[in-house]
C-alpha cells in the first residue's frame, strides 16, 4: 500500500483517526480534534437510523420545536444589507423574517408579520426602505421594528391597542460576513455556539468575498438527506467519478466540534487512492498545474509530487491568482475544506471561492427541502476562473460590480454545477427508498459518515431539552 495512507504510524486508516498533517501544532487551523466518541459518547446508538426520522411528520414537529426554534441558523448575508434601510428577506420553515440594516450600521431582525391581522410586511427577497409600512391597512414600522402609525388609530378601542405594537425581534448575531438568527431568547452567544469553527477559518475572510451565484431549487427529500450528501466524501467515488485523477476522496480527515458542528478536509492536487496510476501526469493534474503557471510537460515529478508543487506556486507573492495566501495553513492552499454548521449548512471552501449550501425545510412538507446555493469570491486578477465544480457559468460577471440576482430553477435544470446537479440526482431517489418496507431495519452508516451520527446525536440532545 502506498505511504500516504500511513497515519501517525500506524498500517490502518481510520476515517476518525487519520490526519492530513500530521503533528501540527496546538491551535492550528489544520489540528486533528478528539475523535467523535469523545464529544459524543453515544455515538454508536446512530449507527442505525430509524426510517421516521426522515419520514414522520410528528418527528418532524420534533425538530421544528428543539431544533429550528433553539438554535442559530444562517439569515444571509451581511454585504447584502450594506447600507441602512437595506433588508432582506429569510424564510424558514412556517417562518419568515425580515433582517435589515439600522441608522447606526448595527444589523437588526424581526419576524416578517405587521402587528394588526398578522400580513407579511415583504415579500420580495431584497429591498430598501426607510421604513415598513403594511400593503394591509397601512400601518407604518421604523426600521428598528417601532410601531410609527396606526392608520384610524381612533377608531381602535384602548383595549385592542394595548401593549408593545413593535414588530418583534429575533436573535441576530454575525461571522465572517454571515448574518445568523436565532428564536430563542436565551440562545447561547452566536461564537460560543460556533465552537471551534471561527478560528479553523478566520484565514478566509469571507467578509471580504463577494456574491457570482445565488440559485435555490426545491428538491423532493427530507432536509436531512440533502444535508448528510455534503457531510461524507464517501459517496464521491461513483457520484463524482471524474474528480478521482486529481482529488483523494478516500483519505479524508474527519474533526468534530461541540453544539453538532464538524469539518471534514479532503486532500486535493493528487490521485485517489482509488486512481490506479499514481505516477503520470493525467489531465486533470495537468490542467491544476497549468492554471498555477507551471508547464506539465516540464513538470520533473509524478502524480503524487503535484500537490506540494501547486502549494510552492501559491506562495509566491507573484502568483497567478493575485491572492495572498499568507494567512492559510499549507492545506488550505489546495485541499476542499468542508465545514457543516448545525443544523443546515455546509461550505466547500478555498481561497480561490467558496460554495455555501443551505438545507432549508419544507414549511409543512418532511419529504421536501429547499436546497439554496451561494458562490462567493475573493477579489483576484482578472480573468482567473472560479474553481469549475461550483458551476459559476462563464459569461457571469464576476468581477463584484454587480449582485447576480437569485435565481429559482428546476430538477430538471438546476443550475447549480455539475457537481451539485450529481449529488441532487441522487436525493431525488432517496425519499422514496428511505420510506419504503425495504428499508425497514434503517439507514446503516459507516466510519465514513460519522459526521451523520453526529447530526442525529445532536439532534436528540436538543430534543431531550425541550
Amino acid at each position: 500500500m502506498d505511504d500516504a495512507v500511513l497515519s501517525n504510524d500506524k498500517q490502518v486508516y481510520r476515517p476518525g483517526e487519520w490526519a492530513v498533517t500530521p503533528g501540527v501544532a496546538a491551535g492550528s487551523p489544520g489540528e486533528k480534534s478528539p475523535p467523535l466518541a469523545q464529544l459524543y459518547p453515544e455515538k454508536d446508538k446512530y449507527l442505525i437510523i430509524p426510517q421516521a426520522r426522515y419520514t414522520d411528520p410528528a418527528f418532524a414537529e420534533l425538530e421544528w420545536k428543539a431544533v429550528w426554534s433553539k438554535v442559530w441558523t444562517c439569515a444571509g448575508l451581511a454585504s447584502d444589507i450594506a447600507d441602512p434601510g437595506q433588508w432582506f428577506k429569510y424564510d424558514l420553515g412556517r417562518e419568515s423574517f425580515v433582517v435589515v440594516r439600522q441608522k447606526d450600521g448595527s444589523i437588526k431582525a424581526f419576524y416578517n408579520v405587521c402587528q394588526h391581522r398578522g400580513r407579511q410586511l415583504v415579500t420580495e427577497n431584497f429591498g430598501r426602505n426607510h421604513s415598513f409600512v403594511c400593503q394591509y391597512h397601512s400601518w407604518v414600522f421604523d426600521l428598528d421594528g417601532k410601531n410609527r402609525r396606526v392608520t384610524d388609530r381612533e377608531y381602535f378601542e384602548q383595549d385592542a391597542l394595548s401593549g408593545d405594537l413593535s414588530l418583534k425581534a429575533v436573535r441576530c448575531e454575525t461571522w465572517a460576513g454571515f448574518v445568523f438568527i436565532s428564536m430563542d431568547e436565551n440562545a447561547k452567544p452566536l461564537r460560543e455556539y460556533l465552537d471551534g469553527i471561527p478560528g479553523i477559518f478566520a484565514g478566509y475572510h469571507f467578509e471580504n468575498m463577494h456574491v457570482v451565484k445565488d440559485v435555490v431549487v426545491e428538491v423532493p427529500c427530507n432536509w436531512k438527506i440533502g444535508y448528510e450528501n455534503f457531510l461524507e466524501p464517501y459517496h464521491a467515488h461513483i457520484t463524482h467519478p471524474e474528480i478521482q485523477p486529481a482529488v483523494d476522496e478516500v483519505l479524508n480527515q474527519y474533526d468534530f466540534y461541540r453544539n453538532g458542528h464538524g469539518n471534514a478536509i479532503t486532500r486535493v492536487g493528487l490521485p485517489s487512492e482509488r486512481y490506479a496510476d499514481k505516477n503520470n501526469i493525467n489531465p486533470a493534474l495537468a490542467f491544476l498545474l497549468q492554471e498555477a503557471g507551471i508547464n506539465p510537460e516540464q513538470f520533473q515529478g509524478r502524480a503524487t509530487d503535484v500537490r506540494q508543487a501547486l502549494i510552492a506556486a501559491k506562495r509566491k507573492e507573484d502568483n497567478p491568482w493575485g491572492i495572498d495566501y499568507s494567512g492559510y495553513v499549507d492545506s488550505q492552499l489546495m485541499d476542499d475544506w468542508n465545514p457543516s454548521f448545525f443544523p443546515n449548512m455546509t461550505f466547500n471552501a478555498h481561497p480561490e471561492g467558496t460554495m455555501v449550501l443551505r438545507f432549508l425545510p419544507h414549511p409543512s412538507d418532511p419529504s421536501k427541502y429547499l436546497l439554496h446555493q451561494w458562490v462567493l469570491i475573493p477579489k483576484t486578477k482578472p480573468g482567473v476562473p472560479v474553481p469549475y465544480y461550483m458551476g459559476v457559468e462563464p459569461d457571469v460577471d464576476i468581477s463584484g460590480t454587480v449582485r447576480p440576482a437569485r435565481r429559482y430553477t428546476t430538477l430538471a435544470d438546476p443550475q447549480m454545477g455539475l457537481v451539485v446537479g450529481q449529488d441532487i440526482a441522487n436525493q431525488v431517489g432517496m425519499q422514496r427508498g428511505v420510506s419504503s418496507k425495504g428499508l425497514s431495519s434503517g439507514v446503516r452508516l459507516s466510519e465514513q459518515e460519522q459526521r451523520l451520527q453526529q447530526i442525529h446525536a445532536e439532534i436528540d440532545r436538543l430534543i431531550a431539552a425541550i
